[in-house]
């Protein structure tokens, strides 16, 4: 369990300090497929995420408790400005 809290943190760490870079691959994601239902986009950005903090064993049972977020940064960027 303790892995799982310091991967969350690890997870909401990398949001914070890229948030402008993953809006930006929410962005082009949306663009290049934008048929492709939604969980599948997430669930690529999800990846990325999992490899760029090397924590792709603990990202399945990491995302329940960031999904909130990262659905609300989604939203925030496709909202209209």
């Amino acid at each position: 369990m303790l892995q799982i809290a310091a991967t969350i943190l690890q997870v909401i760490s990398f949001l914070a300090e890229h948030k402008e870079q993953v809006k930006k691959l929410i962005l082009d994601i949306e663009s290049l497929i934008p048929a492709t239902p939604g969980n599948s986009k997430a669930l690529i950005i999800r990846n990325f995420i999992a490899t760029s903090l090397n924590v792709e064993a603990q990202i399945e049972q990491t995302w329940p408790f960031v999904n909130g977020l990262f659905n609300e940064l989604v939203a925030t960027t496709k909202r209209p400005s």
